[in-house]
């Protein structure tokens, strides 16, 4: 009988000193089923990746002993790895689908969705993401109102440790510039399920109280789509892209009162290749619904997106070095450049011209942002980049938008 597959897809796996030993840490940050660590023997290793789902435990022994002539093991060892790796919810088992079953369940009975990746009490998160606007790289304390229009802004989602002070410039443009009363947040769904956006009507929990969604938004879409915006919806449980913005929003407004639409960004890649999303009816219909929801609503964008994601652990064989940096930091020039000049096409492309060699994580949600934002112009506030400590380098950028100035000719 053959053996339950390894969660390849959503578990992240790196390697690790651990007490002395090489070891592997193993995550699940894309579904959220366990929320620790777990540390995965060399051995344990090696057997997961012949776990494919076709093989039975002497199938998986076979392998191992083609690949690896001098390694002795009996059929009980694969077994035995195989009873470990199931416990600890590591394979595509009847195990880990009821607790797939559970979780969502969970999820979809809950008024809203809970902080997951933000806690704390209030007072310390805000002593926190005001030491960010204080930091030498922050942005400073916003100050005031200033009469200048904002469509948008673009700011990170990596974690608050490393980006900060980054987030901190597109949320103080935030905090003096608008008035709006609704905030489309579009993150990143990670676990890239199979519709390229998945809504909620839960507002969003975080140490500052609930971010409330916008429910006649969020029923404006149903009507004109279905009750396929929420397919997958369960996704936005283990996803931090649009907690951060949550988080960040409720801090730079103060109290103010205002709604949100949380709407997480799949792969658009699967539907259209490197050709223009634009070419893909279900794009299109949302995002024309999407506007249709907006229309004279006192609405802003909020893209919460990172850009590359390179080195060893996101799967490049390279050396993380001075000159994979350059490379990095020019493929994102070039690609932000179109950004602020509004060009949604101009990004994708400039992303896509080498088959998103660079990873950029946030590139579906930001080609919506753009193409929402309806030609806006872009301005660069804050860019930068931080080591990921499995090996690799994240970029991401704080950027404010404001209509564009037109001449009508009468």
């Amino acid at each position: 009988m053959a053996l339950p597959p390894f969660r390849h897809g959503t578990l992240r796996v790196v390697p690790f000193r651990h007490e002395g030993k090489d070891v592997f840490l193993v995550s699940d940050p894309h579904e959220g089923l366990f929320d620790h660590q777990v540390v995965l023997p060399p051995f344990a290793f090696v057997v997961s990746q012949y776990l494919d789902g076709l093989r039975d435990a002497a199938g998986v022994k076979a392998a191992i002993a083609d690949d690896f002539p001098k390694v002795e093991l009996q059929v009980q060892d694969v077994e035995a790895v195989v009873r470990d790796l199931e416990e600890h919810l590591l394979l595509d088992s009847e195990r880990v689908i009821a607790r797939r079953r559970e979780v969502e369940e969970g999820f979809l009975a809950a008024a809203d969705r809970p902080s997951k990746f933000v806690l704390g009490a209030p007072e310390e998160v805000a002593r926190q993401i005001d030491g960010y606007y204080g930091a030498e790289l922050g942005a400073g304390r916003p100050n005031g109102r200033r009469v200048e229009p904002l469509a948008g802004i673009l700011a990170p989602h990596i974690d608050f440790n490393r980006g900060g002070y980054c987030y901190t410039h597109a949320y103080r443009e935030l905090a003096e510039r608008t008035d709006a009363e609704l905030f489309v947040v579009l993150g990143v769904a990670h676990a890239s399920p199979p519709n390229p956006f998945v809504a909620t009507a839960k507002g969003y929990g975080t140490p500052f109280g609930i971010a409330a969604a916008d429910r006649d938004a969020v029923e404006a879409l149903r009507k004109r789509l279905g009750e396929g915006i929420f397919d997958s919806e369960a996704v936005h449980r283990a996803e931090h892209s649009a907690e951060f913005q949550a988080v960040f929003l409720k801090h730079a407004l103060a109290g103010r009162p205002f709604t949100i639409l949380p709407i997480l960004c799949s792969s658009f890649e699967p539907h259209c290749g490197r050709a223009s999303p634009s070419t893909v009816a279900r794009i299109e219909d949302f995002l024309g619904a999407l506007r249709e929801a907006l229309r004279g609503r006192k609405a802003c964008l909020v893209a919460g997106v990172d850009f590359a994601h390179v080195g060893p652990v996101f799967g490049d064989r390279v050396e993380i070095d001075d000159k994979l940096v350059r490379w990095m930091v020019e493929g994102d020039e070039n690609s932000l450049r179109a950004a602020g000049e509004g060009n949604a096409e101009g990004f994708w492309n400039a992303v896509m011209a080498d088959g998103n060699a660079r990873h950029v994580c946030g590139l579906s949600a930001t080609y919506a942002f753009l193409r929402l934002l309806d030609d806006a112009e872009g301005r660069m506030h804050r860019y930068g980049f931080a080591p990921d400590p499995a090996g690799g380098i994240v970029s991401f950028a704080s950027m404010s938008f404001k209509p564009r100035s037109r001449i009508v000719l009468s």
